[in-house]
C-alpha cells in the first residue's frame, strides 16, 4: 500500500473518531439537560431550551471552526464538553444570583473569544516587536485593582475591578498574555542572561498578585514560568533554583501574612475551626463523601450547602451529584486536552509557537490540579477556578481565548504538514 493511501486512511479514521466523540458529547448534553427539565414534576422550560441549544451550538462551533481552519477537532469538542458540564451543573443548582442564563451568555462570549484567539495567533507575525508593549500592558492591567475608582476587594483579595456594572478579574485575562510574553522571551534564547528580562517581568507579575493576596494566580504564574523556562533551556539547575526560591518565598509569606497561615492551618485540619475558617472545606469534603462512586444524581444532592459551590468548590458540587467516577473522568478530559496540546507543541515549526502551546496546556493543567487538590484537601485552598466549568465570565472567556490560541497553532501545524506532503508528492512525481 502506498504512503499516500495510508495517510488518507489515517485521516479518515481520525475524522470518524471525532464524529463519534462529537455524537457522544451532544448526546450527553441533551440527556442531562432533559433530565433537569423534568426532574421536579413540572417542566423547566429554560433547561428544555438548553437541551436543544447545547448540542446545536456544539455542532455549529465544531463545524464552523473546522471549515475555517484545520484545527484539532478533538481539543475543540472536549473544550465544549467541559463548558457544557458547567452549564448542566449550574442549571441544576442555580439560585437567584447564579443563573445558567448568565453563564450561557458568558459562554457565547467565550466562543467568540476562541475564534478571535485562533485568528490572532495565525495572523500575529511580528511577535518580537510587540512583546515589550504586551509586558507593560500586562503589568498595568494586573495592578489596576489598586486604582481607587474601579478596584474591588472581594473574597479576601483585592484582585477585581468594576467596569460598567460588571466585575472583572484582570489576572484571568492576563494569563494568555503572560504565556505569549514568556514564549517570546524564552524562544531561541537558551542562555540564562538573555532570559533575565523575561524572568524579571514574570517576577513583577507575581509580586503584584501577591500584594493583591491572589495566591492561586501567584502559583499559576510562577509554576508556568518555571516550566516554560525549563522546556526552553533544559537548564535543570536554574529551574530547580527557581523552585527553591519560590519555596523560600512561600515560607516567608507564611510567616509574614496571617491569611496564608490561616489557609495552611485549615488545610492541615479543617475540623479545628469547622464553623469559621474551615467551614468551606468541611462542607466540600462532606459533599464529596456523600456522592460516593456514582453520585446522588442530578437534583438529589445538597451542593448549595457548600459555600462558593458555583466557583471555588464546583468540583465538590459536581462530585456529590455525579459521583467520584465522573469526577475522575472530568479530570481525564483535562489530561486528554493536555496530551493533544503537547502534540501541538511538538509539531510546531517555531520555538515561539511550541512554547506558546506548551504554556497554554501547562497552565490549564496546573489550574485544574490546584482546584481539584484544594477541594479534596490534597492541596491548600488557593481560590482558583476550574477552567471552563466554574461560574463567571473572566475565567471562562480567558480560557476560551487560550484554547483558541491552541487551536490556531494546531491549524498552522496541519497546514505545514499538508505542504510537506504536497512537496513530497511533487518530488516523487519528478523522480518518477
Amino acid at each position: 500500500m502506498s504512503p499516500n493511501k495510508v495517510e488518507k486512511m489515517k485521516r479518515a479514521l481520525m475524522r470518524s473518531n471525532t464524529h463519534l466523540l462529537l455524537t457522544a458529547v451532544m448526546l450527553f448534553q441533551f440527556l442531562a439537560m432533559l433530565l433537569i427539565a423534568f426532574q421536579k414534576g413540572g417542566v423547566n422550560l429554560q433547561a428544555l431550551c438548553f437541551a436543544v441549544a447545547l448540542p446545536l451550538v456544539t455542532w455549529l462551533v465544531t463545524t464552523l471552526m473546522g471549515r475555517a481552519w484545520p484545527v484539532d477537532r478533538a481539543i475543540l469538542i472536549l473544550v465544549m464538553l467541559l463548558c457544557s458540564v458547567g452549564l448542566i451543573s449550574l442549571s441544576d443548582i442555580a439560585k437567584a444570583d447564579v443563573t445558567p442564563r448568565t453563564q450561557a451568555i458568558y459562554a457565547l462570549a467565550g466562543i467568540a473569544a476562541m475564534f478571535a484567539g485562533a485568528a490572532f495567533i495565525r495572523s500575529w507575525k511580528n511577535w518580537k516587536r510587540y512583546t515589550p508593549f504586551l509586558m507593560v500592558l500586562c503589568l498595568m492591567v494586573l495592578a489596576s485593582p489598586y486604582l481607587p475608582v474601579i478596584g474591588i476587594y472581594k473574597n479576601g483579595a483585592r484582585n477585581w475591578i468594576g467596569l460598567g456594572g460588571f466585575s472583572v478579574q484582570p489576572s484571568e485575562f492576563m494569563k494568555p498574555v503572560l504565556i505569549l510574553c514568556l514564549a517570546s522571551g524564552f524562544s531561541q534564547r537558551p542562555r540564562f542572561v538573555r532570559c533575565i528580562p523575561t524572568i524579571a517581568f514574570a517576577a513583577a507579575c507575581c509580586g503584584i498578585l501577591l500584594a493583591e493576596k491572589d495566591l492561586g494566580a501567584v502559583l499559576l504564574y510562577f509554576l508556568t514560568t518555571v516550566a516554560m523556562y525549563y522546556v526552553a533551556t533544559s537548564n535543570a539547575f536554574i529551574s530547580l533554583a527557581g523552585l527553591g526560591m519560590g519555596a523560600a518565598a512561600a515560607v516567608l509569606a507564611y510567616r509574614a501574612l496571617p491569611y496564608v497561615q490561616g489557609r495552611i492551618q485549615i488545610w492541615k485540619n479543617p475540623w479545628s475551626d469547622p464553623e469559621n475558617l474551615g467551614y468551606q472545606l468541611v462542607h466540600a469534603l462532606i459533599a464529596i463523601g456523600s456522592g460516593g462512586l456514582f453520585g446522588m444524581g442530578l437534583g438529589l444532592g445538597m451542593p448549595r450547602n457548600i459555600p462558593l459551590y458555583h466557583s471555588d468548590f464546583i468540583f465538590a458540587a459536581i462530585t456529590e451529584e455525579f459521583g467520584l467516577i465522573f469526577a475522575v473522568g472530568l479530570l481525564a478530559v483535562y489530561v486528554l486536552i493536555i496530551m493533544r496540546g503537547l502534540i501541538v507543541a511538538f509539531n510546531a515549526r517555531t520555538s515561539f509557537h511550541s512554547l506558546t502551546a506548551f504554556g497554554l496546556v501547562i497552565m490549564l493543567g496546573l489550574q485544574a490540579m490546584l482546584i481539584a487538590g484544594g477541594n479534596t484537601k490534597l492541596l491548600p485552598l488557593t481560590g482558583v477556578t476550574l477552567p471552563l466549568v466554574c461560574y463567571g465570565g473572566s475565567s471562562l472567556v480567558s480560557t476560551f481565548f487560550s484554547m483558541g490560541l491552541l487551536l490556531g497553532l494546531s491549524s498552522m501545524n496541519a497546514e505545514d504538514e499538508a505542504r510537506d506532503i504536497e512537496t513530497l508528492e511533487l518530488r516523487e512525481e519528478m523522480n518518477a
